[in-house]
């Protein structure tokens, strides 16, 4: 299983941003991505820190 983005669910690349949040690093593979998630970080993830298959 290859590691997706966790905004548009694309395939990584090797130059993928990470980005650190409470704890886990979670990755990118555009500022983009990384920017509409930093803006409501809730809705990508449930309680447990895990990337949601779906946003809310």
């Amino acid at each position: 299983m290859a590691a997706v983005c966790v905004v548009c669910k694309s395939v990584l690349a090797v130059d993928r941003i990470r980005l650190r949040y409470e704890g886990r690093y979670y990755e990118f593979d555009r500022d983009r991505c990384k920017l509409i998630f930093q803006e409501n970080p809730d809705r990508w993830l449930d309680a447990q820190g895990e990337v949601l298959d779906q946003p809310r």
